[in-house]
């Protein structure tokens, strides 16, 4: 049951995405925005139950940040990413799930 609940909160925000080639350098920011994806983050809920790490943007970014902290940054990324034309992904966590699970059917 533990391995369901932290596989599908990771793949959530990682699987469903583009992967780089081996020979494409992306800076760390593209990269972060790139290539993860924020979940439902105006849910208390949600929140909660993936212990912050619906902020994924945030985390790959801040990585030794408190996870509790995301919330406090996220309008600074955000605003930073539409400054510099990068994307900032945010889905719903049914939308999310629907992405992922049809990523991995594609792919399997």
């Amino acid at each position: 049951l533990g391995c369901n609940y932290i596989f599908t909160n990771f793949a959530v925000s990682h699987t469903h995405l583009d992967v780089t080639e081996a020979d494409e350098y992306i800076h760390w920011v593209e990269y972060a925005g790139h290539h993860t994806t924020n979940v439902s983050i105006d849910s208390s809920f949600v929140t909660w139950w993936m212990s912050y790490l619906n902020y994924q943007i945030e985390h790959h970014l801040f990585p030794t940040m408190p996870q509790f902290n995301h919330p406090k940054i996220s309008p600074k990324v955000r605003a930073l990413f539409q400054k510099h034309g990068i994307k900032y992904d945010h889905r719903g966590y049914i939308q999310a799930m629907r992405d992922t699970f049809n990523n991995l059917y594609e792919v399997g």
